[in-house]
């Protein structure tokens, strides 16, 4: 059987090793990608130092990846061979090596596969997987949002109404870390959506994200944060009811939910990306929900096919969403390991990148 090169983590807090596989085939409504750029995320730098879903060593972590289709499972039929491609790669649910990001083949599910288009490079690719499944779970499933196409408008009345504004009105979004990937990409899904968005980011990426539908801005390091995102909900009208926090520290949840505690809105839902931190307490009468990544191949597979095989395809060739930016590490595989390095330190408004 032919071999192939992969970055595998020997054992908990240990670096990442090069190593020799078997090289696998892709089963039923599988395909095997050959990568050509791989994209790190916060869980892989932290499941290498905790151990967090991890059942037996050596096992290969990451989750996105971007390439050529070398082949297609038998009951596949929207994809071939040769095909360029972007996928959510899912070890982390599965516990199969096969399905790895940090490898020269990855196998994946042909459901949470997107067609790049013909003008796209690898490297935009990269940086969208788990960004924007990540985004989808959190307004379709955790905050339970219609599904949407370009130009339609969800307002308050499809999520229980609002006191003091009419339920006509577009519904309102607070996405805070609105510069990271995953922050990035729900702002633009918000758009699509009809959502009156408010965000929080650094002052410098503003003008940015205001690009790509972010209504309000306001800098997180500021004091008066949380009260000039009310404000500013007032001065237009609409009622924040819905908020994604990107970066779910407890700091950061717990700005989100004084903007939610404050706000007149009937109905309160928050997204979050990481388990609640035991030191905020839980607030009354604002549900709240943790975005699982693992669901979005699974429970909520009817999502994934949603997006990667039907929506985002169009989107991205209509250039109606965006990728994140990008910085590649230099090292191919063996860059992996500086590039969890440097996304631990802390990485702001850019994806890092291996190029295979």
């Amino acid at each position: 059987m032919a071999e192939h090169v992969a970055a595998l983590l020997p054992a908990v807090r240990s670096d990442l090793a090069l190593d020799n596989r078997q090289s696998p085939s892709p089963g039923p409504g599988e395909i095997l990608i050959r990568n050509h750029v791989i994209a790190v995320n916060p869980i892989d730098w932290k499941r290498q130092a905790s151990g967090f879903m991890i059942s037996s060593y050596p096992v290969v972590l990451g989750a996105d990846v971007c390439g050529v289709v070398a082949e297609a499972g038998s009951s596949v039929t929207a994809f071939k061979s040769g095909d360029r491609v972007l996928a959510v790669a899912h070890s982390f649910c599965s516990g199969n090596n096969d399905h790895g990001a940090f490898q020269e083949y990855t196998v994946v599910k042909a459901t949470a596969t997107v067609a790049l288009p013909r003008e796209m490079s690898f490297q935009q690719g990269a940086t969208l997987p788990t960004a924007a499944g990540t985004a989808t779970m959190a307004l379709f499933d955790v905050l339970d949002l219609p599904q949407v196409t370009t130009g339609e408008t969800i307002h308050a009345s499809q999520v229980g109404g609002t006191a003091n504004s009419s339920e006509s009105s577009p519904l309102g979004i607070l996405v805070w870390g609105g510069a990271s990937t995953v922050g990035f990409l729900t702002i633009q899904l918000a758009r699509l959506a009809g959502l009156t968005i408010y965000a929080a980011a650094s002052e410098h990426h503003h003008d940015h994200l205001r690009s790509v539908g972010a209504s309000m801005l306001v800098d997180y390091h500021s004091p008066t944060a949380v009260d000039d995102l009310l404000a500013g909900a007032e001065r237009a009208g609409s009622q924040i009811a819905l908020a994604v926090d990107a970066i779910s520290t407890a700091e950061t949840l717990a700005s989100v939910v004084q903007v939610l505690s404050k706000s007149t809105a009937v109905t309160k839902k928050l997204a979050h990306t990481s388990p609640w931190p035991k030191s905020v307490p839980h607030p009354e009468g604002i549900e709240t929900g943790a975005i699982r990544g693992d669901d979005f191949s699974h429970r909520r597979e009817d999502l994934s096919i949603w997006l990667c095989n039907l929506s985002l395809p169009k989107w991205l060739a209509e250039g109606v969403i965006i990728p994140p930016a990008y910085r590649v590490i230099d090292g191919g595989l063996g860059g992996l390991q500086n590039a969890l390095n440097e996304l631990k330190k802390g990485v702001s408004g850019e994806k890092l990148l291996v190029e295979v």
